[in-house]
């Protein structure tokens, strides 16, 4: 007796067929709470409770049927899947290993990127997380070259314009000999783009001038996404799903990311998209290997006079932040920190306007330094200069927007980075210190300076204080080595 039977109805999604109760069942297992839901007007309203199910009526996407076997074992059910479903891929060791040799690559691949490849070739789709260093563009060069010769073309979606620069820049290293076309603003919308592998940005496609239908997407049997976090932005989560979901003839589907979120819903969202995680190398692993720079972090805790703690006590969340960003003797500490540092430094900061424009003036009146700016006003040709200019200098400042260059950016000659704004965010976290790691012929070590408010009170936390012990136990369990320090400011 089949208690649960899977049909097809493309590569995004499914159907379930079964009884009403069992379907049930399966819909509560499948749902979860919206990230910040409680701020919802929605909810404020009571009219929505914070729900959100992955099950829409009797469809699932295709890259949750490993959950729902488990749901159907675990609840003594029968399952049975259309066998036109393709959820796998036999392929031995030996075979990718010839496939590899006639790649004629530059330099060997690490076991970890091999094994990468073949697990996701092997399951078909497949989400993997590949820390900063461990050679993540080389694992998607091997996993697209390979499926090229099931499919005739690959769609490789990056967040940043600089990525799709850096990733062709990268597969033309390894000796590909595909044509590649990339886009980094008017995208080409003719159906059949004279390309094997066209690598454009998440932007490019959701551009209502130039953006694409459905259809267009259809000439692809290759989905790559680059640093999928980002599926867990709510800014960018819609879209980068709806792309996703419109790729129904799509049956090789990836993702790579340094890391990823706690939220159950952002990463089962993923998981359906792209297909299951696997992690096969973390930073601890590659820094003892010598693959990355080892890290050393410096958490510099600012202790202000007791009549600012009990003002900034009375601040909301978004006060307590406009005033640390305002507050000129916090600016000119790490003013002053960054000027004396020995080798290039990495300044970042999360507001434009109130804080990166403030950092960059009193570094650039000092004149001790050059000092180079990026926010998202800058142009992805001078955001590539200015990475370059870098790559030259010995003892420069960078000062930067987390959203512009906290993921993929490559700028080897960093030696230390000052983390002028808080952040409790996992995935932000993690993806800034890894601009810092990558390899230099004249570095030996990274130093990451983790700027800290102390506002307390008597009992009373502030938020950014809070903030500040959730990534220490992020470093724990990362295994990253710190120390406090504390220092006054006026």
């Amino acid at each position: 007796m089949t208690d649960i039977a899977i049909l097809p109805i493309d590569h995004v999604f499914c159907r379930i067929v079964a009884e009403p109760h069992i379907l049930q069942e399966i819909r509560q297992q499948f749902t979860f709470k919206a990230d910040n839901y409680k701020f919802s007007p929605q909810y404020k309203a009571r009219r929505w409770n914070g729900d959100i199910s992955l099950l829409k009526r009797d469809r699932i996407y295709v890259g949750l049927l490993p959950r729902l076997r488990q749901f159907a074992v675990d609840s003594g059910y029968n399952i049975v899947i259309d066998p036109s479903i393709a959820t796998s891929y036999n392929l031995s060791v030996h075979e990718f290993a010839t496939f590899i040799k006639s790649l004629n690559l530059p330099f060997r691949p690490r076991d970890y990127q091999v094994e990468s490849a073949i697990k996701a070739i092997r399951a078909r789709r497949q989400t993997i997380l590949s820390p900063t260093s461990s050679g993540k563009s080389l694992i998607i060069y091997m996993l697209v070259a390979w499926c090229l010769q099931q499919e005739s073309k690959a769609l490789i979606i990056v967040p940043t314009i600089g990525l799709v620069t850096q990733m062709k820049q990268d597969f033309e290293k390894y000796g590909s000999k595909h044509r590649i076309h990339v886009s980094t603003d008017n995208l080409d919308k003719t159906y059949d783009i004279d390309a094997d592998i066209v690598i454009t940005t998440w932007q490019s496609l959701n551009n209502g001038k130039t953006g694409v239908d459905k259809e267009w997407y259809q000439q692809f049997g290759i989905v790559v996404a680059d640093e999928c976090h980002t599926v867990n932005q709510s800014s960018k989560a819609k879209i980068l799903v709806n792309i996703l979901s419109s790729m129904t003839n799509t049956p090789w589907r990836f993702g790579t990311t340094g890391t990823l979120s706690d939220n159950q819903l952002n990463n089962f969202t993923l998981e359906g998209l792209l297909g299951p995680k696997i992690n096969l190398v973390t930073t601890k692993d590659l820094m003892e290997d010598k693959h990355v720079t080892p890290l050393k972090i410096k958490c510099l805790v600012l202790s202000y006079p007791e009549e600012v703690r009990k003002q900034v006590k009375r601040l909301d969340y978004q006060g307590e932040m406009d005033y640390i960003t305002r507050h000129q003797g916090r600016n000119q500490f790490i003013k002053n920190l960054s000027l004396s540092l020995k080798g290039n430094v990495l300044v970042f900061f999360r507001f434009v306007d109130k804080h990166g424009n403030a950092l960059r003036d009193i570094l650039v009146a000092e004149g001790s330094k050059p000092v180079y700016y990026i926010d998202g006003s800058v142009s992805g040709n001078d955001r590539e200069h200015i990475r370059q200019q870098l790559e030259k200098e010995e003892n420069a400042v960078l000062v930067a927007s987390l959203g512009t260059t906290s993921t993929g950016v490559s700028i080897t000659s960093l030696k230390h980075m000052i983390a002028a704004s808080p952040s409790k965010s996992k995935i932000k976290v993690l993806q800034s210190i890894g601009r810092l790691l990558r390899l230099h012929v004249d570095k030996q070590e990274a130093i990451l300076y983790d700027i800290v408010d102390d506002f307390s009170v008597g009992g009373y936390e502030n938020y950014t204080l809070r903030h500040f012990k959730e990534r220490l136990n992020l470093y724990n369990s990362e295994q990253f080595p710190y120390k406090i320090y504390t220092v006054e400011i006026k």
